[in-house]
């Protein structure tokens, strides 16, 4: 099972539920239709967890960094909003 090291050092299970609402979050904040943010939700966090295949742990550094690549081609204004939010929190 992928684990996720977390910025505080604590390590938690992969949760690709989590991880797809966190998107879709941020595709709804970029005003993208419910159908839209469901499918780019789905293909993104699958893709990313599938890019660790073979791994134990990942940060969760790594996993931002990949997700915001991925849509960054795929929907540009979603990776902004997820920016934006990212700035608010830290």
């Amino acid at each position: 099972m992928l684990k996720v090291k977390k910025r505080s050092g604590k390590l938690q299970a992969f949760n690709l539920p989590k991880l797809q609402k966190a998107i879709y979050r941020a595709a709804a904040e970029a005003k993208l239709v419910a159908e839209k943010r469901r499918e780019l939700s789905k293909e993104v966090a699958e893709g990313v967890r599938s890019s660790f295949i073979g791994q134990k742990t990942v940060s969760a550094i790594e996993i931002r960094r990949r997700v915001l690549r991925r849509l960054d081609i795929r929907s540009r204004a979603t990776s902004q909003a997820w920016r934006r939010y990212d700035k608010k929190r830290h």
